[in-house]
């Protein structure tokens, strides 16, 4: 039994006619009374009462009608939901993301994503150090990163979003907390607080890479995954240390001061990172959408 037999019984049962039947078809009436002759033989079964100038189903092709017109309605739904799934308006887009990198870019991924394709789920992992999901990109777990950039690998894609540039902090009574200005090399032999090491933390490798840079190796008492674990213990005077001038304006904790790097301070930028042969089609819809902050009104 072949589609197009099913296709024709459908098309004669509905017209009760052979010659309208096989002009709906856009066929000859001979063909179509041979397709239905080999399916009533497949079957076993008469399926139309045939009469000079009509035709009728009998009651088992009444019967066979049924079944054929729901068969024909779950196929024509599946054609569908094979075409909304490869213009990506339904299945599944995997997005991860680490912390502070995506405070802000996370809701407008997420918001102006369900605006545009309500039918596709969201599957949220997080939040995950850089390096973690730079692996996942890498080995299929995720479609898209919310992250630090830059990712070096010839294999991702980024696109950036947003940058910060790097600032000290030290506890306000630190001895040069009062000072114009501090060098990072002169908190060469300062105890410093960090993000942990050699776990994929972006602004980890940034601080160790900064203060190399200055001439040294950071002498780091205490590590957090936390930005705001990090600040507490800054203004306790546990360490100073160099992170992204944009905590100075979230969090809102007394006790810390903030220097400047100077004009060459290096920049964190924050950003999306997917895999170049990522062929998902709802990441593609994601990747086509206006996700860049809108400008500040002028007040």
């Amino acid at each position: 039994m072949e589609l197009r037999h099913l296709r024709g019984f459908l098309a004669v049962a509905q017209e009760r006619s052979f010659t309208r039947a096989a002009q709906r078809l856009h066929m000859a009436q001979p063909p179509l009374s041979q397709r239905i002759r080999e399916l009533e033989d497949e079957l076993g079964v008469k399926l139309f009462e045939r009469c000079t100038r009509s035709v009728h189903l009998t009651q088992a092709g009444e019967t066979f009608l049924e079944r054929v017109q729901s068969l024909f309605l779950q196929l024509d739904q599946a054609v569908e939901a094979c075409r909304q799934a490869e213009r990506g308006e339904v299945g599944v887009l995997r997005i991860g993301y680490t912390g502070r990198a995506s405070h802000q870019l996370l809701p407008r991924v997420v918001l102006g994503f369900r605006q545009h394709y309500p039918d596709v789920q969201l599957d949220i992992q997080g939040p995950h150090p850089t390096g973690l999901l730079r692996s996942r990109l890498l080995d299929g777990q995720l479609d898209v990163a919310l992250c630090f950039l830059p990712l070096h690998d010839a294999q991702i894609d980024t696109r950036s979003f947003a940058s910060s540039a790097f600032v000290l902090a030290l506890a306000a009574s630190h001895p040069m907390a009062g000072l114009p200005s501090v060098a990072l090399a002169d908190l060469a032999q300062e105890p410093f607080v960090g993000y942990p090491s050699n776990q994929g933390f972006h602004l980890r490798d940034a601080m160790d890479a900064a203060c190399s840079a200055a001439g040294f190796t950071p002498h780091v008492v205490h590590e957090s995954e936390t930005s705001q674990v990090l600040i507490c213990h800054i203004a306790a005077g546990t360490g100073v240390s160099v992170i992204p001038r944009e905590l100075q304006e979230m969090e809102h904790l007394g006790g810390v001061v903030f220097k400047s790097l100077g004009a060459n301070a290096p920049q964190v930028e924050h950003g999306m990172a997917w895999l170049k042969s990522n062929r998902n089609p709802a990441l593609r819809n994601l990747l086509a959408l206006e996700l860049s902050p809108k400008p500040s009104a002028p007040k």
